[in-house]
């Protein structure tokens, strides 16, 4: 069953942008203690919880479209609606609009986790599940603010992250945490809600085995190779999860409902016919039925071999008179009765994770059976690959941008790995480097309305 939103949660869309995160109250503007008082609650609290991540400012559309714009897998089209020019250009600034919607709907989602876990309510199968499930999204979004306010953590996990708020009170006006910190918490609640997690749903709802898989991604991020190959391997032996065949590639990603059979999908956001962003959603962004802005660099086109289901993702195409690579897999933007999901974490992921954990650990021999068991299953006609050492390292990499492109992947991993941003195709001249691997523009701007609400927070010196 599709999540229903409740009418409670539509206080967030009466929050002014003018305030800063402090000021921003739960979903339904009380309390825990107050709020949280049955288990009924608790559920209708973890429903809106994850409507909340809906929102066109977090990961129903900002989040995974900015991670590959601002990376080297989408162009911006010159024929465009003037969404994200200035991330396309490297020109944000801290009055930017999707940048304060990031920071303000993330700290909304921060809150209603919170609201979650401090509920106190005895302990059983349900509630623990539903706290463990608040972990786990609190989790997520923490991580997704450090990584995009913040210097990655390869570079310097000492400086300032975000601010850590655990608790409703609206008279705090934190300073940022560092990088480590953030990254402590994250760690922490990942651990807290794989244990707390038991009850096995669809992918529409997080579980154990998501937290884990994230919580591998996470350590994978850190440069700790060996945790983040346990965690990953832990997935992959006892998750029970499953890719796609190459045939039947397509028909996942156009059908637009939550999984309960494990087939690729660990975890994703869920929009259907009524609970949804409408033109706002991340689809648009790709389909030329919507604002279609967002196209394919061809550079990245041409890495699919011809056999490889994944090309089938990409399709060729026009834009005012031009061709065009349009990006294929959301593919129910108009689709009256449902709408695409936005995939959060898949089975193919910590695939490449364990795959690339083990290379780093020098056990190349098992990270190709990880790296070779995605090859093949998309390409069958490939015999995968047979490279060692750094040249193994590079594959994986490679693979990691050509299976998770335009799901918002990229500009973290050429973060972590500290490589520049190239792009190739839409005017610019074949390998242009646009953003050198230490340039500050990288991350983006502190909200100027946070900054201006809370004396204590530091802007990042990109936008001094």
């Amino acid at each position: 069953m599709k999540r229903l939103i409740f009418a409670i949660v539509a206080i967030q869309w009466l929050v002014g942008c003018s305030k800063d995160f402090s000021d921003l109250k739960p979903y339904n503007s009380l309390p825990a203690n107050e709020a949280i008082k049955t288990e009924s609650d608790l559920a209708n609290a973890v429903n809106g919880m994850y409507a909340s991540m809906r929102n066109a400012g977090l990961f129903g559309r900002s989040i995974p479209f900015i991670n590959d714009l601002m990376a080297d897998n989408v162009l911006l089209s010159t024929n465009n609606s003037s969404r994200y020019l200035l991330q396309n250009s490297y020109t944000v600034n801290v009055n930017d609009s999707y940048s304060a919607s990031f920071w303000q709907r993330g700290y909304f989602t921060i809150l209603a986790a919170n609201n979650i876990i401090n509920a106190e309510l005895p302990a059983s199968t349900s509630i623990d599940q539903y706290r463990g499930e608040a972990y786990a999204m609190r989790a997520l979004v923490y991580w997704n603010l450090v990584m995009s306010f913040a210097t990655h953590y390869s570079v310097n996990p000492s400086a300032p992250g975000v601010p850590i708020t655990l608790e409703y009170d609206p008279t705090i006006r934190p300073a940022r945490n560092s990088v480590q910190e953030v990254y402590t918490l994250v760690i922490d609640d990942l651990k807290k809600a794989a244990d707390l997690m038991s009850v096995t749903k669809n992918s529409s709802y997080a579980t154990k085995w998501f937290a884990k898989a994230l919580l591998a991604k996470v350590y994978l991020h850190m440069g700790d190779y060996p945790k983040a190959f346990t965690e990953a391997k832990d997935v992959i032996d006892n998750g029970g999860f499953t890719l796609a065949a190459a045939g039947a590639l397509n028909s996942y990603w156009a059908s637009p409902n939550p999984v309960s059979n494990k087939l690729e999908t660990i975890f994703e956001i869920t929009n259907d016919a009524v609970n949804n962003t409408g033109w706002d959603a991340l689809a648009s962004m790709y389909d030329q039925s919507g604002y279609g802005d967002g196209l394919v660099n061809p550079e990245l086109y041409d890495l699919y071999s011809d056999t490889d289901a994944r090309k089938g993702l990409i399709k060729p195409g026009t834009r005012g008179g031009v061709s065009v690579f349009v990006v294929n897999k959301y593919q129910n933007y108009t689709n009256a009765s449902n709408k695409d999901e936005i995939k959060i974490m898949r089975y193919a992921d910590v695939l490449l994770i364990a795959a690339e954990a083990a290379a780093r650990n020098n056990q190349d021999d098992v990270a190709k059976s990880y790296l070779n068991q995605l090859v093949t299953t998309r390409d069958p006609s490939s015999a995968g690959y047979s490279s060692t050492g750094d040249a193994l390292i590079n594959d994986i990499v490679l693979e990691r941008r050509k299976e998770l492109a335009f799901e918002g992947d990229r500009l973290g991993d050429l973060n972590r790995l500290k490589l520049p941003i190239v792009r190739t195709g839409a005017g610019y001249a074949p390998g242009t480097e646009l953003i050198a691997a230490n340039d500050l523009r990288r991350m983006l701007p502190i909200p100027q309305a946070e900054v201006d609400a809370n004396a204590r927070i530091e802007q990042n010196d990109a936008y001094k």
